[in-house]
């Protein structure tokens, strides 16, 4: 297997072309776990308890209180590798006729290699966010044989802050939404010293919240009116009593070998810090294949470059065929797993 350094659209193009490729447009939960590229492919975590103890006081001339340092743990967890291919049947048949015409289709050839190497970028896009969204379903990033990997990065969210409600807040008529927002919280706040910031939830759950006995009339108290409860009067109904504001409603689904699935469960709610981007990233790092092209004297891709999604043309054989070839590394992390609380409401 060797990259075609003389193709129509070079190695160096044709990764600098799919690190533009936008991400779909309902894939966003890189806004809670935003992209972060590292020149290694192995990340160390260090995650800092931090405790908001008080000084002391005392008698004039008396002893000096002697603090504590916070308590660090440190963690590695090693990035693996994403990829995906895609034989190129249809540049084989434009380059046969490229050979017949003598070179009069070059452009055809061009876009044939962007179409692919766009839509395997997606793919790999698509595969991430699934990832996020399994990190920030129950804190950990877990490969059950993918591609014949198998791990599991336990970030090590507190077992109390897997939580869920008395009474499913399908049952509208008597779940206790507030109660059991108000009790989490406290949870959180005890961890934390501080409340989280907000919370991620499915159209189901808000529907739920929005049809829910409870705050029909907590709404109807804040606002004069009764019955149906609008997102705004919901938004009020949270805010009167402290609780996290809603930040993003989420629903998006992914191709998982011809089975649309959810990337987070429609049964949960997620509750992220004030300063959501402090939860965690995105890792990405170096692979086999930009190292490949930063040895190469061809290609003017620099180590410095090498971290993130690149693509190349590979060409294999006897029997010869070209296919496009687009890999990654790399994988979610969370950095403060305290900073997340899971419910399932349902």
């Amino acid at each position: 297997m060797a990259i075609v350094f003389d193709g129509p659209v070079t190695p160096d193009a044709l990764s600098a072309f799919v690190r533009e490729v936008p991400t779909p447009a309902d894939q966003v939960l890189n806004q809670i776990l935003p992209d972060r590229y590292f020149d290694r492919n192995t990340i160390d975590l260090a995650e800092i308890t931090r405790t908001n103890r008080a000084a002391r006081f005392r008698a004039w001339d008396g002893r000096l209180h002697v603090s504590e340092r916070d308590a660090a743990v440190t963690k590695q967890v090693k990035l693996p590798p994403l990829s995906t291919s895609l034989s190129m049947g249809e540049l084989e048949r434009l380059q046969l006729e490229f050979a017949r015409s003598g070179g009069g289709n070059t452009a055809a050839i061009v876009a044939a290699t962007y179409n692919d190497a766009t839509n395997l970028t997606r793919e790999v896009q698509t595969r991430m966010e699934q990832a996020r969204g399994d990190v920030l379903t129950d804190g950990k990033f877990t490969l059950a044989g993918e591609g014949g990997l198998f791990m599991e990065a336990d970030y090590g969210v507190p077992a109390n802050h897997f939580v869920a409600p008395g009474v499913p807040w399908s049952t509208v008529a008597s779940a206790t939404i507030v109660a059991n927002e108000t009790a989490w919280v406290t949870i959180y706040v005890a961890t934390n010293g501080f409340r989280p910031g907000g919370q991620i939830v499915s159209t189901d759950v808000l529907n739920y919240m929005l049809q829910n006995a409870e705050i029909r009339t907590l709404a109807s108290s804040l606002a004069g009116s009764p019955g149906l409860v609008t997102r705004p009067a919901l938004d009020a109904a949270l805010n009167a009593f402290g609780l996290p504001p809603i930040v993003m409603v989420y629903d998006s689904l992914v191709d998982v070998d011809g089975t649309p699935t959810r990337v987070l469960p429609n049964d949960r709610v997620i509750f992220v810090p004030p300063n959501v981007q402090n939860l965690g990233y995105t890792a990405w790092g170096p692979t086999a294949t930009a190292l490949e092209l930063v040895n190469s004297n061809v290609a003017e891709m620099s180590f410095e470059q090498a971290p993130g999604i690149v693509a190349v043309v590979e060409k294999v054989g006897p029997p010869y065929r070209e296919f496009i070839f687009v890999d990654a590394c790399g994988m979610p992390v969370l950095e403060q797993p305290k900073q997340l609380m899971i419910a399932d409401v349902f």
